[in-house]
């Protein structure tokens, strides 16, 4: 769905930063100006910029061939405006639009760091209510575009509306025009222990998850082993640099359609087991190849 710039602030509940009293001939040599400042900042914030940017290219899918082809440059040349090399306001502004972005809202983009790594107790109240809307968080935070997820989930116009302007109002998300989104939190953000979300993916998907379970497929393991206290640590730090590794091999997938690439759950879990158990079962199956005594 796409919206005018005006309109994106309103849909915030927020005033728009743009004053149309300004005439357009000072408007853009006051714009020229403030940009310009920026770029000659000795604490510049193009870096940041450009690491927006080159996010948000790469959900649209467009490569360094693409702009390249674009702007009648050479792949060399586009690598080094990408990485700050040469950079004018002029061409920043053209890689921008390439983008369907405004030179304006990057720099907006990049000015609202992300810090954060964990959602509070009230937010992890509020998707809970919605666990569709809690999904679509999780999936806006791992990079996906709202365009692709409107496309994969058959999302009406009014509803994708909806759903990202609750992020918004929630401070989850800053929307952007275009249905641009700047997610609030890091993309391996966590939940509360037991909390909201932890009960939400437990009844909405973990339960699904084992009861249709087929052991005759390849993506499962098992292993078990002595650990210590330090060595359960250790595999704990595996565990998310798994999910890491995990997360950065669907980056190259998450733009295709589900019929290419469906969506598949990950789950790590681990637990003390009682091994001793065992001499029980074999007890039990050497009484039944016996048979009935006579």
């Amino acid at each position: 769905m796409r919206y005018p710039y005006a309109d994106a602030d309103a849909r915030r509940g927020r005033s728009s930063s743009i004053d149309l009293s300004i005439s357009t001939g000072r408007c853009c040599e006051t714009f020229g100006e403030n940009m310009k400042k920026r770029l000659d900042n000795e604490r510049t914030e193009i870096p940041i910029v450009l690491k927006t940017l080159k996010r948000l290219l790469k959900a649209k899918g467009i490569l360094y061939s693409d702009i390249a082809r674009m702007l009648d440059l050479s792949e060399t040349t586009v690598k080094r405006y990408l990485t700050g090399h040469g950079l004018t306001v002029e061409i920043l502004e053209k890689l921008c639009r390439i983008a369907d972005l405004r030179l304006t809202d990057a720099f907006a983009m990049a000015e609202e760091d992300i810090n954060t790594e964990s959602l509070t107790l009230e937010n992890e109240r509020e998707l809970a209510k919605d666990p569709f809307l809690a999904a679509l968080f999780y999936m806006l935070a791992q990079g996906l575009t709202p365009d692709t997820l409107q496309r994969d989930f058959r999302i009406g116009e009014a509803d994708l509306n909806r759903y990202l302007t609750t992020l918004d109002r929630l401070n989850l998300i800053r929307l952007f025009p275009n249905n641009r989104v700047r997610v609030s939190v890091k993309r391996n953000f966590t939940v509360q222990p037991g909390g909201p979300l932890m009960r939400l993916a437990h009844e909405t998907l973990i339960k699904g998850f084992f009861d249709t379970f087929d052991i005759d497929t390849r993506e499962w393991s098992f292993a078990y082993a002595k650990l210590s206290k330090s060595s359960l640590e250790l595999v704990r730090g595996l565990f998310g640099k798994f999910i890491e590794a995990f997360e950065e091999i669907s980056d190259g997938d998450r733009e295709l359609p589900m019929d290419i690439a469906p969506w598949h759950g990950l789950l790590f879990m681990m637990r003390p087991i009682d091994l001793g158990g065992l001499r029980a079962w074999s007890g039990q199956s050497a009484a039944k190849r016996a048979g009935p005594a006579t």
